[in-house]
């Protein structure tokens, strides 16, 4: 089995092997840009390439070759569940095929592997998988604190370079299940942090912090993102409660 994670959303851990986005431009790989490219004034944005159905069959079919079972979590602000489906299909029944979308937050992609791993130990089909993190979407809270949010949650300004954010003025926002954002408070990071942690009945913590050298207390899991990685330039914690 191979456990494949969208370059956009991927944190590197030791289990998952990465597919690389590929970008519009001078620097066609998403790391050769971000090595390159120097931030100034204005913001650079990076283009990235829309994959077609033929591209990504090509992709898939070539790992195929070695692999019989992918698990693919995906960007959804990039990536389109329906072709993907059609992917599934034109595999099945001699490969299997499970794509799952992530709503552009590197901890519900965290929290959700774990999820789904456990699964996969007791025969879950893709069914049941998907019908149980459905139903844990209801059950869970989805948080972003970071000077800027709006840069890591908008699709348009999260693939691009900023000059360093060095503010101690952090945003509290809140992604609610019907997709829309709600902004809870402004302050130093860890009175924002407290709020979480203070909420009602939170049980499992689970965050991805960039930028910010600091271990959060009452986590079940932290993983710090250490090498400059999108938003270039602008550091964020992201975490996801569950009841």
């Amino acid at each position: 089995m191979l456990l494949l994670v969208d370059e956009m959303i991927g944190v590197k851990e030791e289990d998952e092997t990465i597919k690389e986005a590929y970008l519009k431009g001078k620097y066609g790989q998403l790391q050769d840009a971000i090595r390159f490219n120097k931030p100034g004034l204005a913001s650079k944005k990076l283009s990235l390439k829309t994959q077609t159905i033929d591209t990504e069959l090509e992709y898939f079919s070539n790992l195929f070759k070695e692999k019989d079972k992918i698990i693919y979590f995906f960007d959804a602000r990039y990536g389109s569940k329906e072709m993907f489906d059609r992917l599934q299909n034109w595999f099945f029944p001699n490969k299997i095929f499970w794509p799952i979308p992530i709503q552009g937050s590197k901890a519900e992609y965290v929290f959700f592997k774990n999820e789904v791993l456990s699964m996969i130990h007791t025969g879950a089909t893709y069914n049941d998988v998907m019908s149980h993190l459905q139903k844990v979407r209801t059950n869970i809270s989805s948080w972003t604190i970071s000077p800027s949010p709006s840069k890591i949650l908008q699709a348009n300004k999260y693939s691009a370079i900023y000059k360093e954010n060095k503010k101690n003025i952090f945003l509290l926002i809140e992604m609610l299940p019907n997709g829309r954002i709600k902004t809870h408070q402004s302050g130093n990071l860890d009175g924002l942090w407290k709020f979480i942690c203070e909420k009602e009945n939170v049980n499992q913590i689970w965050a991805v912090s960039k930028g910010i050298d600091k271990e959060l207390p009452n986590v079940n899991k932290q993983i710090q993102i250490n090498e400059e990685s999108l938003p270039v330039g602008i550091p964020f914690i992201q975490a996801v409660t569950m009841e």
